[in-house]
C-alpha cells in the first residue's frame, strides 16, 4: 500500500473543515482527502469539535424554542417514502493516448471542463482544466518515464497532487496522494525515473518562471497559456 508522506498544512485542513478554504487549495485538498486516511481523520475530528461547540453554545430560551420549531417544521415536511441511499458513483477515467487513469471523485466531476491534451517537448503532456468560478489555473501534467520538467520557480503559489506514479526533485520523492505546496521561495526541476511515469494535477495562481538555459524562452508562452 502506498504511504503518503506529504500533506497539506494543518491550518489548511482546519480551514477546510470550517468551510473557509477556497479555490485551488480546496479542490486539491478535497482530492487529497480521498487518498489520505490521516488527513480525513484530522478533518473529521475538527468537524466534530465544531459541531460540539455549536451544540453546547449558550443560547436563550427564545433562541432554543425557535431552533426546535424550525427543526420540527423541517422534519414534518420530509416525504413519507423511505430515503434511499444514492448509488455509488462509477469510477471516471482520464484518458491520454493508450493510458487510462482513475480520478478522485471530486476531480471526476470536473471532467466536462477538461481541455484537450497538448504534447510538450521531452515526454510531457499537459491539459488545462477550466474549473468554473475559480481564479486559479488547473493543469493535468503527465510525465513519461525518464522525463524532467524544466527548472523553474514560482511568481505565486503552486499546489500539486500526485494522481499516479511518482516524481522527485532536489527536495525529495513524491508518490500517489502526496500534496506539495511551493511558492517563490522554491526552485526545482521535477523528474521521473526510468521505470515509472507520473500524472499530477497542479493549481497555479500565477505563471511559472523558467530559470534554466533554453527553457527561459518558454516564459512568454507560460504567460500566454496562463490567461
Amino acid at each position: 500500500m502506498n504511504t503518503i508522506n506529504h500533506h497539506p498544512d494543518k491550518a489548511w485542513l482546519d480551514a477546510y473543515a470550517e468551510g473557509q478554504l477556497y479555490g485551488g487549495k480546496a479542490l486539491l485538498l478535497a482530492a487529497h482527502l480521498e487518498f489520505c486516511p490521516v488527513c480525513r481523520h484530522h478533518v473529521a475530528q475538527r468537524e466534530q469539535a465544531l459541531s460540539e461547540r455549536c451544540w453546547h453554545h449558550d443560547t436563550s430560551h427564545q433562541e432554543q424554542d425557535a431552533t426546535e420549531a424550525m427543526l420540527a417544521d423541517m422534519l414534518s415536511s420530509l416525504p413519507d417514502t423511505p430515503l434511499v441511499a444514492p448509488a455509488p458513483e462509477a469510477p471516471v477515467e482520464l484518458q491520454l493516448e493508450h493510458r487510462r487513469f482513475v480520478l478522485p471523485r471530486v476531480l471526476a466531476r470536473q471532467m466536462p471542463h477538461l481541455g484537450s491534451w497538448s504534447r510538450l517537448p521531452g515526454g510531457l503532456h499537459q491539459a488545462r482544466l477550466n474549473a468554473q468560478g475559480d481564479d486559479d489555473r488547473f493543469f493535468f501534467i503527465h510525465m513519461d518515464p525518464n522525463t524532467s520538467v524544466p527548472q523553474h520557480t514560482h511568481h505565486g503559489e503552486e499546489l500539486t497532487l500526485v494522481l499516479h506514479g511518482g516524481f522527485a526533485d532536489d527536495r525529495g520523492e513524491y508518490k500517489m496522494g502526496d500534496f506539495i505546496h511551493l511558492d517563490g521561495r522554491h526552485e526545482h526541476q521535477p523528474f521521473t525515473d526510468a521505470d515509472e511515469d507520473c500524472l499530477v494535477i497542479s493549481a497555479l495562481d500565477k505563471p511559472l518562471q523558467f530559470t534554466s538555459g533554453l527553457a527561459r524562452v518558454l516564459n512568454p508562452l507560460s504567460q500566454l497559456f496562463f490567461r
